[in-house]
């Protein structure tokens, strides 16, 4: 019977397999055999930023109606107990190392850009995500709801993303930047509020 690729499975075909595996293995250990893999999770996180999921039973019915697609995926079937159960429990940091991962084998063979300068330029946005104030009172933002800050740097080589934080909701953009290293020395400023971030030539 013939197969053809869905998007997703292409999509996911962007991820190094072999890294996401040792990524994996280096945060998680050696877990028992037959648990929900972090591939699993990803591919199930994956699905829900894509298609605008907003609950656990939402992602698990959604991962139902695809079944077909699991073994293609190499994913196992997703259960909102068991997903839930893994979002608690495997680290949040193995998240940061992938995206550090695979930002180093995009920005390689990024095309440069000097703007006039002999350093590198980022620029500093944020968007705020609304989230629950019942299960996240720490990021009451104001009297109608929580919130967190979502701040993401850009490369201006390659223009690709090239580190992300997440903040309080009143956290101001140019308070991260100070937080933030860039690679060299490199001033600061406010453009429209965007934080613009560009290397000083001494």
């Amino acid at each position: 019977m013939a197969h053809s690729s869905t998007i997703l499975s292409q999509v996911l075909k962007l991820i190094p397999r072999h890294d996401f595996q040792k990524l994996a293995k280096a945060h998680d250990g050696n877990r028992r055999k037959g648990a929900f893999s972090r591939w699993s999770q990803f591919v199930a996180l994956s699905v829900t930023q894509l298609t605008g999921r907003s609950s656990l039973r939402d992602i698990e019915l959604t991962m139902e109606s695809h079944k077909h697609s699991h073994y293609h995926l190499g994913c196992q079937a997703v259960r909102k107990s068991t997903l839930a159960r893994s979002n608690e429990q495997l680290s949040g940091d193995f998240y940061q190392s992938l995206f550090l991962t695979l930002y180093q084998r995009c920005s390689s063979p990024s095309p440069g850009k000097s703007f006039g300068l002999n350093k590198k330029l980022f620029s500093l946005d944020a968007s705020i995500i609304d989230v629950s104030m019942k299960i996240f009172p720490q990021a009451n933002f104001n009297t109608m709801k929580a919130a967190y800050k979502l701040h993401i740097g850009l490369d201006h080589d390659g223009m690709i993303p090239a580190f992300a934080t997440v903040t309080g909701a009143r956290d101001s953009d140019m308070s991260q930047a100070r937080h933030l290293i860039f690679p060299g020395v490199v001033s600061l400023f406010l453009i429209r509020d965007i934080t613009i971030t560009a290397g000083i030539t001494h």
